[in-house]
């Protein structure tokens, strides 16, 4: 299986390190203690579940299959989503073509870095302060 990795300046030199299952659950902790509003908390764990669970940073996703994955309803998700990527959580390459309800259209959505990183940071600080200094450097 694919592992999922991060590359960062660690100790003084640039590193490229694999993230474990414990990095996953404090993202998905800081989606849930944050303070967003329950459709924002939706629509990111939505992503979280379809890139980080799956050892991938972004995934094609299609409006019609994100708003029955979440339960909200299009033109909702469609200003919860435009919310989150304003306040810089979620990044999205928008595919051509306009507005359409097909399932054939997709955007490529992911977590954004600056969430991503913060979570990073924190993750790396717990290991260090525990003494699990077992990260996984890959050449």
């Amino acid at each position: 299986m694919k592992k999922l990795r991060i590359n960062t300046k660690q100790r003084g030199a640039e590193e490229t390190i694999e993230l474990d299952e414990f990095y996953k659950s404090l993202v998905f902790q800081e989606i849930l203690d944050s303070e967003f509003t329950k459709y924002e908390k939706y629509v990111l764990l939505v992503v979280l579940r379809k890139t980080l669970h799956f050892n991938k940073w972004s995934d094609r996703l299609a409006m019609y299959w994100l708003s029955k994955a979440t339960g909200i309803g299009v033109s909702k998700l469609r200003e919860t989503i435009k919310q989150l990527e304003l306040k810089g959580l979620l990044e999205i390459k928008h595919s051509k073509g306009g507005r359409t309800s097909s399932a054939d259209k997709f955007n490529e959505y992911s977590l954004s870095e600056q969430l991503l990183f913060k979570v990073f940071n924190d993750w790396t600080d717990i290991k260090e302060d525990y003494g699990i200094l077992d990260f996984r450097v890959v050449e």
